[in-house]
């Protein structure tokens, strides 16, 4: 037997209800679901707190988990997060890449 069958031979094959599982998560949206908690979880405190404020929520909400929030609470998030993707398209539309932007296109003294 060559080097190629022994590897194949040795690979281990997951239980066909453990496949189906994956396979049913994602169309029924539990895999985008699971990405958004680590995203959201994982994300900087200051971060966390503007999508909060955009979405309508209070800020000092920031330190909770994903799963904490009821689900009027997680389409506010939604909402906010929407918002903010809104406004960077816009501002990217109107002048640019906003990190390409420099300090003195913002300020008076110049």
């Amino acid at each position: 037997m060559n080097q190629l069958a022994r590897n194949a031979h040795t690979q281990h094959t997951p239980p066909a209800q453990e496949s189906i599982a994956a396979c049913k998560s994602l169309f029924n949206g539990a895999a985008t679901r699971c990405q958004l908690k680590k995203m959201f979880n994982e994300l900087p405190e200051k971060s966390r707190g503007l999508v909060l404020i955009a979405g309508g929520l209070p800020a000092r909400d920031y330190n909770r988990e994903f799963e904490s929030f009821d689900d009027l609470e997680l389409q506010k998030i939604r909402t906010g997060m929407q918002y903010l993707k809104n406004l960077t398209v816009t501002f990217d539309s109107k002048v640019g890449d906003v990190r390409r932007l420099k300090h003195y296109q913002f300020s008076n003294t110049h």
